[in-house]
């Protein structure tokens, strides 16, 4: 495996403050990670927080991805603990809602990303905590669902992204809060098949994902139950077909949400063991730096978040484990410095 190691080395020498950095290559004895604690810088930038319209149903585990300019806010679970089939799609140039097709079955905890003009879900729970292998694929010109070839590992509370026409499935649980798992299984639309991948570092479900220059990150997640919340943020390349870890998240969180603007990864909320967190922190991922961003207005976990024309926006959850604290927000994460570029 052939990996590249960045390390940081910040020496104070009265005023100003000189930063040196050492770019070391190719250095494979090196250990992967140098920290288990992470300092956390306070924010440069203006970033602000405004309401969109509410989600027509609240829900929460629910997952989101754009495509063709659209917001699409899939299945979750209700306030009476029902699993949804839902598709709702919100159009930001009006702040307005619509409904497509329903998935084919009630899902909650799977993956969802878009290629060429489609939506992919993988995997999901379906009722009473059973992990699936499902791939189903959405066509908006036909507003219909058709099933591909099945995931070879059933898992839910995954992460599913598209890098260069290939979709990762990272991560997951093959049960309810047990079974985590460093799966990497790739889909390849062109052959519609399954190849395996370079097992992620750290085995885990509940986590968040993003991606910046071709590259996958992996954010937090958790083990098992709440308590054994991660910080952990290792990145894959899949060009190398192999992870590098980097610098951690400041928080140990799950059931958190993550989109990138710029070369920017925003980690949002999370659950913790008593309530939930409106915590935003901004990992910087060319100083492989974090920084305290404007808490998100809502604390909540199981949201998901979306980036579309460098504003985040942020759907659905809950503020407690209490099943009745499931919300309908939408809140949207601005940065005042790319709205006047």
């Amino acid at each position: 495996m052939h990996i590249t190691n960045h390390i940081f080395l910040r020496i104070s020498i009265s005023t100003p403050m000189i930063l040196l950095v050492i770019y070391l290559t190719n250095i494979g004895s090196l250990p992967l990670s140098f920290s288990t604690s992470t300092s956390l810088n306070s924010s440069t930038e203006n970033y602000i927080w405004t309401q969109g319209t509410p989600m027509p149903t609240p829900r929460f585990e629910v997952s989101a991805e754009k495509l063709d300019g659209m917001i699409y806010v899939v299945g979750g679970e209700d306030e009476s603990g029902d699993l949804l089939d839902i598709v709702e799609v919100y159009d930001p140039s009006r702040d307005g809602w619509s409904v497509a097709a329903p998935i084919p079955e009630p899902l909650d905890h799977f993956g969802l990303s878009s290629y060429d003009g489609k939506l992919y879900l993988v995997g999901g729970f379906r009722e009473g905590w059973v992990a699936t292998d499902n791939l189903f694929i959405y066509d908006p010109r036909t507003d219909e669902w058709d099933e591909g070839p099945a995931m070879p590992t059933k898992r839910a509370g995954l992460s599913a992204d598209f890098i260069n026409g290939t979709l990762y499935a990272i991560g997951g649980s093959s049960s309810d809060n047990e079974g985590q798992l460093n799966t990497n299984e790739a889909y390849n639309p062109l052959t519609n098949s399954w190849t395996k991948k370079d097992s992620m570092p750290t085995a885990r479900h509940h986590h968040a994902s993003a991606i910046v220059d071709g590259k996958l990150f992996i954010i937090g997640g958790r083990e098992t139950e709440v308590p054994s919340s991660v910080n952990n943020n290792e990145m894959y390349d899949p060009i190398q077909d192999n992870w590098i870890v980097h610098n951690p998240m400041p928080t140990q969180r799950s059931g958190l949400a993550a989109a990138s603007l710029g070369r920017d990864i925003f980690a949002i909320g999370g659950e913790k063991i008593q309530g939930s967190f409106d915590t935003n922190e901004k990992y910087d991922t060319l100083t492989d730096s974090w920084n305290s961003e404007s808490p998100m207005p809502t604390n909540r976990l199981g949201h998901d978040a979306v980036e579309l024309n460098n504003n985040i926006y942020v759907f659905g959850g809950k503020t407690s484990q209490e099943t009745e604290s499931i919300t309908d927000v939408n809140e949207i994460l601005s940065s005042q410095e790319l709205q006047t570029n």
